[in-house]
C-alpha cells in the first residue's frame, strides 16, 4: 500500500506505518491491555501484547519491504513487461522475489528485534520467561541470578536466530543479479 497509485491507500499505509514506529512498544502493549477496554474492546493479556509487538514490527517490516521494492531496477519491470506479464505478475514474480532478497537482512534484524521485545508483555503480566523470573524474584527476593539467566537465554536465542538468519542470507545471495 506504501508504493500504491491509490493516493487513499498510501495514506492509511503511512498513518498506520508512522503511528506503530514511531511510538514505543510499551506504550503500545499498554495501549492495547488497558485503553481499549475504555471503548469496549477487552483483549486477554497475551493477545494484547501479541497483537502490540506485531503491529510494532510489522510496521517496521512494511517500510524494511518498502525500501526492497524500491531498490528493485526499473530494468526489471521493463523486461517483465517485455515479456508480457499482467502487473500482479510482474509483482509476483519478478519484483517481491528481488525486494525480498534485498531486504532480508533487515527483515531478519526486524525478527531478532521482536523476538527480544517479547521480554515487555511481562509489564502486563503475562508469564513469558521474564515474566515467570519475576514471579520468582517476587517469592526468592534474590533477582541477579535470574537475570543473569534470562539474559543467556535470550543470547543463545539471538545466536541461534542470528546463524539461521545468515545461512538462509547466504543462499539468497545466490540469486542476486
Amino acid at each position: 500500500m506504501r508504493t500504491s497509485r491509490s493516493r487513499p491507500a498510501r495514506i492509511i499505509a503511512a498513518a498506520f506505518t508512522e503511528w506503530f514506529r514511531n511510538t514505543p512498544p510499551l506504550v503500545q502493549i499498554f495501549f492495547f491491555y488497558f485503553a481499549l477496554p475504555v471503548i469496549g474492546i477487552r483483549l486477554p493479556a497475551v493477545v494484547a501484547g501479541t497483537l502490540a509487538l506485531v503491529f510494532y514490527q510489522g510496521a517496521i517490516a512494511i517500510e524494511v519491504l518498502r525500501a526492497g521494492l524500491q531498490a528493485v531496477h526499473s530494468g526489471q519491470d521493463e523486461a517483465a513487461s517485455a515479456l508480457g506479464l499482467s502487473g500482479l505478475q510482474k509483482f509476483l514474480y519478478v519484483k517481491a522475489p528481488q525486494a525480498f532478497r534485498i531486504s532480508l537482512p533487515s527483515l531478519g534484524n526486524n525478527l531478532i528485534s521482536f523476538l527480544k521485545n517479547t521480554s515487555l508483555v511481562s509489564a502486563i503480566g503475562v508469564l513469558d520467561i521474564t515474566g515467570w523470573a519475576m514471579d520468582i524474584i517476587a517469592i526468592r527476593l534474590s533477582s541477579a541470578e535470574l537475570f543473569l539467566a534470562i539474559g543467556v537465554f535470550y543470547l543463545v536465542a539471538v545466536t541461534i536466530l542470528s546463524a539461521v538468519l545468515r545461512v538462509l542470507e547466504q543462499r539468497m545471495a545466490k540469486y542476486a543479479p
